[in-house]
């Protein structure tokens, strides 16, 4: 973890204070950008990777999960907003799919 007390850097959880990127997936994804690797296609995630959902398609990323399950080469995700155990990495089956949804695959070393 690193950045800590500035809210806007880095990547942080201390003295019951976090960064945005901990609590607001849009700076989440821009935090990833800079300390992960972003990959072309889920295909290439591990368990422990992150994907960031940008529902709209419209450049704001609106969630983010965690690739906990890798079964037969596809990724399933754990997330917190609507509580997901092992679910598509796809979100196809949420309510906040869209057509125009836009995905951004984050393999962490």
């Amino acid at each position: 973890m690193r950045g800590y007390p500035d809210r806007y850097r880095g990547w942080w959880l201390q003295g019951g204070q976090w960064s945005l990127s901990w609590a607001v997936a849009h700076s989440m994804r821009w935090f990833l950008e800079e300390a992960a690797e972003r990959v072309a296609d889920a295909s290439m995630l591990k368990v422990g990777d992150v994907i960031c959902y940008d529902f709209a398609g419209d450049g704001r990323v609106d969630h983010t999960a965690i690739v906990t399950v890798i079964d037969s080469g596809v990724p399933y995700v754990n997330a917190h907003t609507n509580d997901s155990r092992h679910r598509l990495w796809t979100y196809s089956d949420s309510a906040a799919y869209s057509p125009s949804i836009r995905y951004y695959f984050f393999h962490l070393s």
